[in-house]
């Protein structure tokens, strides 16, 4: 790195979440610059500059990157902010994933899409305005279960699994609350053959994906079984299908022309070896997903995601074949509302535990795990071995549990 200082970097999002970049980017010397729509958001104490600009605003960020003479620009974490920082690289010249990705891969109905025209497995799936009746759409249903949602939300926000036509019509009113540009999509529900979503961090240089971070995304039948509830590694599907979620990761990224910089991906496997990607999203993953396959791999993702913003990759060290040694992240949750007690490990998670993350204080108020943001923090584990994992992870309910009064 050179002249590290004299290098501006935009921030998309000053979160509780995203605060790693900005401390990262503040620790690398560049010259940090914050959009967020919220005035008190907690980033903005640790920037250069702030501006008060929605990070969806494209316009408004646009002229922020031209004030401020900015060198690279950052969605990290956020699937909203990903096409801005996109148009915002492309207008500018930046290094950034295309627009045209961005786009594609950040509005479900547009994704569908694009996969379906470059040769990948899809579901059946019918996209639909707010202004289409509830008749409408379930007249064009062909099966159930399906499964309804916002095209641009994230995190699972206003997402159904839809099991008749009767609940169709609060499915749509629920994906309508979480929409920005009020357009839905209902598709086929497709039946996984294997325990857990499979997710994928990775990152990828020079088009080819060079940290490999596939895991076990576990689910929580008792709260939202939409959203992720923890996380384990290595992949355990089998060797032949890690092998198909590489190859089929692999043609994703060539497809979409990703050249460098992270992507957070979910997909299932069917019963006849079909591979589905779920989601993808042109931005380091939530839940400090980041950091947790830093853990494995010894290498600092959030560095990399930084220094390949800033075309600074000469000597960018990433690489992690996903393999060695057991691994666990819990998102900590509560199955009811009140008021937060503390977290109580059973003796193989308390061994296992290497570090614990909570982003609310004992007395303060806790939500069910209906939607991502009311998670209560994070905790990080290494493991002995296999089955020690396994004891931990694969009954995440019975060894860590979060105290509500």
């Amino acid at each position: 790195m050179t002249d590290a200082k004299e290098k501006a970097l935009l921030l998309l999002g000053g979160s509780e979440a995203q605060l790693i970049a900005i401390e990262t980017a503040n620790n690398l010397g560049y010259r940090t610059v914050l959009c967020d729509y919220l005035p008190d958001n907690p980033g903005r104490k640790l920037v250069d500059s702030f501006h008060l600009v929605s990070t969806t605003d494209i316009p408004s960020v646009l002229v922020v990157a031209k004030e401020e003479s900015v060198d690279g620009i950052v969605a990290y974490g956020s699937d909203p902010a990903a096409p801005t920082a996109a148009f915002v690289s492309d207008k500018l010249g930046l290094r950034g994933v295309p627009y045209e990705t961005a786009k594609n891969f950040c509005n479900k109905h547009l994704f569908r899409d694009f996969l379906q025209g470059k040769g990948f497995d899809v579901p059946w799936a019918i996209s639909f305005s707010l202004s289409d009746s509830a008749d409408s759409i379930a007249s064009q249903i062909p099966s159930y279960p399906a499964i309804l949602k916002p095209t641009d939300s994230s995190g699972s926000k206003g997402v159904t699994v839809v099991r008749s036509e009767n609940e169709l019509k609060s499915a749509i009113g629920s994906a309508a609350e979480n929409s920005r540009n009020g357009v839905l999509i209902v598709e086929e529900f497709i039946e996984r053959d294997h325990p857990h979503v499979i997710e994928a961090e990775i990152f990828v240089v020079d088009g080819t994906v060079q940290s490999w971070g596939l895991m076990n995304s576990i689910r929580d039948e008792k709260t939202n079984p939409l959203l992720p509830a923890g996380y384990s590694m290595p992949l355990s599907v089998g060797d032949e299908r890690v092998d198909l979620v590489r190859s089929k990761t692999q043609e994703l990224v060539s497809a979409a022309g990703i050249k460098q910089g992270a992507l957070n991906i979910e997909m299932i496997i069917d019963k006849d070896d079909r591979l589905f990607f779920l989601d993808a999203g042109p931005r380091n993953g939530g839940n400090m997903l980041p950091e947790f396959i830093g853990m494995a791999s010894g290498k600092d993702l959030v560095c990399a995601t930084l220094r390949a913003a800033m075309e600074e990759n000469v000597d960018l060290d990433v690489v992690y074949d996903g393999e060695g040694g057991y691994w666990g992240l819990i998102v900590l949750h509560s199955f009811s509302n009140g008021r937060f007690k503390g977290v109580e490990y059973s003796p193989a998670a308390q061994k296992a535990l290497q570090r614990e993350y909570l982003n609310i204080s004992e007395g303060d108020p806790v939500h069910r795990f209906d939607v991502c943001g009311d998670l209560v923090g994070l905790s990080f584990f290494s493991f002995e071995d296999e089955d020690a994992m396994k004891q931990v992870m694969e009954n995440i309910n019975a060894n860590i549990k979060v105290l509500v009064a």
